[in-house]
């Protein structure tokens, strides 16, 4: 019996426990592509503008930084690039205070409002991406200019492969809501098919109120 309130003891235990360390999602770790936004501050506070600035990840993993050179990143996250580049400047300046932040290259294109190219946070989410670049085209707009997106086939590339999700408000899975974006990313929001039957109703409906303005442009000139 003691065996047995010992076995549920320790369930109820594992069960109760508060989210440890094992569940956050772990650090980012920068790849070919992703955008360094760099900061190196002096002990004294003072801002070394030479160093300081934008940096994009290259091909082989690595960055060029004045007075130290080509600095390999590629697998660190955040906290282990800032920790090598305050060690590579700690030979210029004493004591230097360095701050990283990393950004995700993702591409988006198809019906959204501004296609392009963005560089977003690591915790981005595709729905995010897709927000940043001017959101999906309206599923109930018809004009020439704005072509309805179809967000039920909503195409991912990621690493080689092609994924297909739907992201309709009323369809979406939590799972999608929630996936992040990977550096190099390719989203691409299809335009929807447009039915032959709605297309043959636009056009017989074009073609009757050109009739109709055409009888009645007649109507007031044979009465003028």
């Amino acid at each position: 019996m003691l065996p047995r309130v010992l076995t549920l003891a320790a369930l109820v235990l594992v069960c109760s426990r508060p989210l440890s360390a094992q569940d956050t999602p772990p650090a980012y770790q920068l790849r070919p592509g992703d955008q360094l936004t760099i900061q190196v501050f002096t002990a004294a506070g003072e801002r070394v503008d030479v160093v300081s600035g934008q940096r994009v990840v290259d091909r082989s993993g690595d960055i060029f930084l004045p007075y130290v050179g080509s600095v390999h990143v590629a697998g660190l996250d955040e906290t282990g690039t800032r920790e090598l580049l305050a060690q590579r400047y700690g030979s210029f300046y004493s004591d230097p205070v360095v701050d990283v932040k990393a950004d995700l290259r993702v591409s988006v294109t198809g019906a959204v409002g501004r296609p392009g190219q963005y560089f977003l946070d690591p915790t981005a989410t595709i729905v995010d991406a897709i927000a940043n670049a001017g959101g999906m085209m309206s599923e109930l707009a018809v004009s020439s200019v704005q072509i309805p997106a179809d967000q039920s086939a909503v195409q991912l590339v990621r690493d080689g492969r092609t994924y297909r999700l739907n992201l309709r408000p009323d369809q979406v899975a939590d799972s999608v809501l929630k996936m992040r974006v990977k550096s190099g990313d390719w989203i691409n929001v299809p335009s929807r098919t447009r039915s032959r039957v709605r297309d043959e109703i636009q056009f017989w409906g074009g073609v009757l109120s050109f009739v109709t303005s055409a009888f009645a442009l007649v109507y007031l000139v044979g009465h003028h």
